[in-house]
């Protein structure tokens, strides 16, 4: 009996670090370059874009700045699709957003 318990706990810990491990190494920063016609004066809009994405954890959008920096988890989003929600980021004939991956 004594050996099945230390295997279950051998057992155990290694479940627990490796999900530790995973969990951490699934964490990212990116700085987006913002692109298109007056983007950088919207980081509200930006923000709010961004933020809905499955896994984006923060944005750092300020005013006039021409870049975004953003905190997510690559297992849930990818740049790609941060990139097609800034695209979508608009007044039509007004303004528009683009980005790209510094």
């Amino acid at each position: 009996m004594s050996n099945l318990i230390r295997f279950l706990a051998a057992i155990s810990i290694c479940v627990g670090f490796g999900m530790t491990q995973a969990s951490a190494s699934s964490e990212k920063s990116v700085t987006i370059n913002l692109g298109g016609k007056f983007c950088e004066f919207y980081p509200n809009e930006i923000a709010a874009a961004l933020k809905k994405l499955p896994g984006v954890k923060s944005v750092d959008a300020q005013d006039r700045r021409k870049f975004v920096v953003v905190q997510f988890d690559d297992s849930k989003v990818t740049t790609d699709q941060m990139i097609t929600a800034l695209r979508g980021v608009k007044q039509d004939g007004m303004w528009h957003c683009d980005g790209s991956v510094k």
